[in-house]
């Protein structure tokens, strides 16, 4: 873990709660929160500035959250899929819920505002925490495993 997220100042952290154990996962939700702690600090430092300046950093912010959630949830389905994992289909649906939450939040951005927006924000942080300790930790044990299992097989 990067020592940003290690950072107490930091608004959201991954610490070893949210730790899956899979490291191609794990990296990403560190990337994840580190998106939502710079569209956070971007927020803030506009609050008292003008208007245009925190709709470019949360346009900015949520087109790239927006693209990177696809490629990390396009991660976390495939090694599901390939582990068999029994939940794939729940798991899927809660991404696709997501995924829809920030396209409809980013088409509704011309009439944001700036208390919209932190709310918004918060509203990722709350899903992504609660999502990788809740959602993403049942997967976890079952893909370390396909894993270890495809390692042997290759040894």
């Amino acid at each position: 873990m990067s020592e940003h997220n290690e950072d107490s100042s930091a608004w959201m952290a991954l610490n070893a709660t949210y730790v899956l154990g899979v490291p191609t996962v794990d990296s990403q939700h560190e990337h994840l929160i580190s998106l939502c702690n710079k569209l956070r600090s971007e927020l803030m430092e506009c609050k008292s500035g003008e208007i245009k300046e925190w709709y470019i950093a949360l346009q900015g912010s949520l087109k790239e959250a927006s693209e990177y959630v696809e490629t990390h949830f396009a991660t976390e389905e495939k090694l599901m899929q390939a582990s068999q994992y029994d939940e794939y289909e729940y798991h899927k649906l809660c991404h696709k819920s997501f995924a829809d939450t920030i396209t409809e939040n980013v088409a509704a951005l011309e009439t944001a505002t700036l208390e919209s927006a932190v709310e918004f924000a918060d509203y990722l942080r709350d899903w992504i925490l609660s999502h990788i300790l809740y959602e993403d930790k049942r997967f976890s044990d079952h893909v370390k495993k396909y894993v270890l299992a495809k390692k042997n097989v290759n040894s």
